[in-house]
């Protein structure tokens, strides 16, 4: 144990030992934030509140990852193979991938890059006869994405434009979800947007990551 905490501040310490309830720790750069959170991992463990399979940590790159892992392996001496360490869209790919029959995905969907989506993008925008200059497959994207990002779906995008333009995104955003799906397809957004509906909307599932 001293090893976890001997060379922590106080606040740094106080952020690792506390297990009960949501945490949120505020922290600059340079100011030890993945030892805090290795060492919080490594605390978990030591203590016997978790199994490894039983924890998640997620944040932005592959290389984040890899490191907190191999942090979390060093400080308790052996591997750490069945903790699930990773960025929040691999993690939410691998869920899916167990999950996504619960909205009418097979388990080996494709995952549609900026370049798949920008293809697809072009051939909605060809097939409802728009002008690719007027609506420009990026600033389509973008508007899509964006309304992604705040949970706003497609149907619930058309029933809110108003006015010429948004109603035509509206057409566009619907037909580019109808043909990622009709490919079996996801696109970066979709990993988390599908994750966080699954989670909040099908009990069963939403209960067993709970558990």
């Amino acid at each position: 144990m001293s090893r976890l905490l001997d060379d922590l501040n106080e606040p740094q310490r106080e952020a690792v030992c506390t297990t009960k309830g949501p945490l949120l720790i505020i922290a600059g750069a340079g100011s030890g934030k993945t030892r805090v959170l290795t060492r919080r991992l490594a605390y978990i463990l030591t203590q016997r509140l978790a199994q490894p399979h039983e924890l998640l940590a997620v944040t932005f790159t592959n290389k984040a990852a890899g490191e907190m892992k191999e942090r979390v392996a060093a400080l308790l001496g052996g591997g750490m193979m069945d903790m699930n360490v990773s960025t929040f869209h691999s993690f939410c790919a691998r869920f899916l991938r167990r999950e996504g029959e619960a909205i009418g995905y097979d388990h080996d969907f494709t995952i549609f890059d900026t370049a798949d989506s920008e293809t697809l993008m072009k051939n909605c925008i060809k097939s409802l006869g728009l002008s690719s200059s007027q609506f420009t497959p990026k600033a389509q994207l973008r508007k899509i994405s964006s309304a992604k990002n705040k949970f706003v779906s497609a149907e619930a995008f058309a029933a809110g434009a108003i006015g010429y333009f948004e109603q035509t995104t509206a057409k566009i955003y619907q037909l580019y979800q109808q043909r990622l799906h009709e490919c079996n397809a996801m696109d970066f957004d979709d990993l988390l947007v599908n994750s966080v509906f699954l989670l909040r909307n099908n009990a069963e599932i939403g209960e067993r990551y709970r558990r």
